[in-house]
């Protein structure tokens, strides 16, 4: 019995060694560039000021999304809008911020996922050499397209140089490939996507994803756009997880300012 609990042990350290270099050569080959000293636009509110009465919204956001973890272990979600200038890309920003900045240290990534007319590298005053479209079609490695620009557990993939078919490349093999690969990476990943109406691109990402968040601007979409973008989104077995509005103005009663 002896001699055989010894060559049990001996096989399980070999083994047990085995998995921890396997581990530790796949932490070597993943090393995030970071992107510096950028004049990020001020609207990322949760960047310049993360306790600001529109942060705190932001966090509100990031607990409900928390929760619906929780019950479904969701962690890929689509960030989008009925028709353009809603917000959805500023919202995407904030929100991955607020995600990045709990105090749980979750592994976040936004991807700017609009391959058309992707914002994400303009609001952040970068110019990052590769992007989606460049890993989806020139095979370009992922490790290339994914950097930091100075938030802790949050990466970034901006949407890269335009291609001719948007629409293909977010439904092809590789992108499911990527999104399986991300997964396995990250503990939040949020999709910047385009609007609805005009474009499918979000249809095509949001079935593959664990839901969507559509952006509406208060005061200015008006109701049957919205309820036609769901029905497009529902059509392509994506679920609408809830709606974002953007644009409140309203004042804070002194009675809660105290605490902000």
């Amino acid at each position: 019995m002896g001699k055989i609990t010894d060559a049990l042990k001996k096989a399980a350290q070999e083994r047990l060694s085995h998995i921890e270099r396997k581990v530790s050569s796949l932490a070597k080959e993943f090393v995030v560039q970071r992107i510096g000293d950028s004049k990020i636009d001020p609207h990322v509110v949760a960047y310049f000021d993360p306790k600001s009465p529109i942060s705190e919204q932001y966090k509100i956001l990031r607990t409900n999304i928390q929760s619906l973890k929780t019950t479904n272990k969701s962690k890929v979600f689509v960030i989008s809008s009925a028709i353009h200038n809603e917000g959805k890309t500023i919202t995407s920003l904030n929100l991955s911020i607020a995600l990045a900045n709990d105090v749980n240290n979750k592994r976040v990534l936004l991807v700017d996922a609009d391959m058309r007319k992707g914002k994400v590298a303009k609001y952040l005053n970068i110019q990052p050499e590769a992007g989606l479209s460049d890993f989806l079609t020139n095979g370009t490695a992922f490790e290339s397209c994914v950097f930091n620009f100075g938030v802790e557990n949050l990466d970034v993939i901006a949407s890269g140089k335009a291609p001719l078919n948007p629409a293909e490349l977010l439904g092809s093999y590789k992108m499911k490939e990527l999104l399986s690969t991300i997964r396995a990476k990250y503990d939040y990943i949020i999709l910047d996507t385009p609007p609805v109406i005009p474009l499918t691109d979000p249809q095509v990402l949001g079935a593959q994803a664990d839901g969507v968040f559509l952006v509406v601007q208060a005061g200015r979409t008006q109701r049957g756009i919205i309820h036609h973008a769901e029905s497009l989104l529902l059509q392509a077995e994506a679920k609408v997880l809830g709606f974002i509005l953007t644009g409140i103005r309203y004042h804070i009663p002194e009675y809660i300012y105290r605490y902000l």
